[in-house]
């Protein structure tokens, strides 16, 4: 991270995610790896998000839930809905595999523009991005520090940390407030 305004804090926490999206052997520094970074912290907004239960096994577990690929479209749909309108979708299924083969279910994988990025650096993805802007907005003048990015990241609307706090049972707002409430 180059921004000057990010105290070393804030940089480690940064790094944290890196290193957490390296371990997953994702492509890319998203969301989910910062709020990793924020329940392993050993600084105070670490401290109070595991308090209030954002702890790295539980961000970890529903992670890897969230980001699990289903196997074939079929897996997406359902059938229950489907069966209220007539469709069995067990033998569409079949007659599908039965004409064209397994393959031409599977979800079709979505090509993204490569980026060009910094040696050593993670391509971050847009809620990433607008996390740090975000930080650098409400830090006004100020330097930001870990509890602010962190504050930030759990009050963030999209991507995978709402249905990841949702599957912990912790309050976004609570936990942002006790994160900023600390930091003091």
């Amino acid at each position: 991270m180059r921004n000057p305004r990010f105290d070393e804090d804030a940089r480690a926490l940064v790094r944290l995610a890196q290193d957490r999206a390296r371990v997953l052997r994702h492509p890319w520094l998203g969301t989910e790896h910062l709020l990793y970074a924020v329940a392993v912290s050993p600084g105070r907004e670490g401290v109070v998000a595991r308090e209030h239960g954002v702890t790295p096994e539980g961000v970890s577990a529903e992670t890897s839930r969230l980001l699990a690929r289903p196997r074939s479209v079929f897996d997406t749909l359902d059938a229950e809905a489907l069966a209220t309108l007539g469709i069995d979708l067990g033998a569409v299924r079949e007659a599908v595999e039965a004409s064209f083969g397994a393959a031409p279910v599977r979800p079709v994988a979505v090509r993204r523009r490569r980026r060009v990025r910094l040696s050593g650096h993670l391509p971050v993805t847009g809620r990433v991005r607008s996390c740090l802007t975000a930080a650098v907005r409400e830090a006004g003048g100020a330097q930001i520090g870990a509890p602010g990015l962190a504050a930030v990241v759990v009050a963030t609307d999209g991507g995978l940390v709402p249905p990841i706090l949702a599957a912990l049972e912790v309050p976004a707002p609570e936990l942002r407030a006790a994160i900023l409430g600390r930091a003091g």
